[in-house]
């Protein structure tokens, strides 16, 4: 009996963790401007007491061609000559050659960094990413079953 239950959990895993590879959905980053909406600027991290601001999380549609895969971006932007920070929040379709990084530009009267990065909701505030959040509840999915197979 102990054999058909590994087979039976050994199933069970191989099926959680196939349907993690097959989801497939188009990516939702957050899309604003904090000189155009002030609270983008902060965008609250997602925690027991504080749920993520999710107001400006939308499907990345329309500037894609061909294959380009779309990616969320997050370019912070320092007015030298007014002292101002702005942030802007999009979603891409011109990979970088480093993707999920990030990188300065120093140009005439404001500086740049941009971020870039691959998951849902990315370019708001720090989680964990969509395959790893997928795989920690297939793994905690068959512990589950692996003990009330065995009970």
């Amino acid at each position: 009996m102990p054999g058909i239950m590994s087979t039976k959990l050994v199933y069970f895993v191989f099926i959680a963790l196939t349907a993690n590879f097959l989801s497939v959905s188009a990516i939702r980053c957050h899309q604003c401007n904090s000189h155009e909406n002030a609270d983008c600027a902060n965008l609250l991290v997602k925690t027991p007491r504080a749920q993520r601001d999710d107001q400006y999380l939308r499907e990345c549609t329309g500037q894609g061609g061909g294959d380009q895969q779309a990616f969320c971006r997050k370019t912070i932007i320092k007015l030298e000559l007014y002292d101002e920070h702005r942030i802007d929040r999009s979603c891409g379709w011109i990979a970088e050659k480093t993707p999920n990084s990030c990188f300065s530009a120093d140009n005439e009267g404001f500086k740049q960094t941009i971020c870039t990065c691959s998951d849902d909701g990315c370019n708001g505030a720090t989680s964990l990413s969509g395959f790893g959040g997928s795989l920690i509840t297939s793994l905690g999915l068959a512990m589950v079953l692996r003990y009330l197979l065995r009970h």
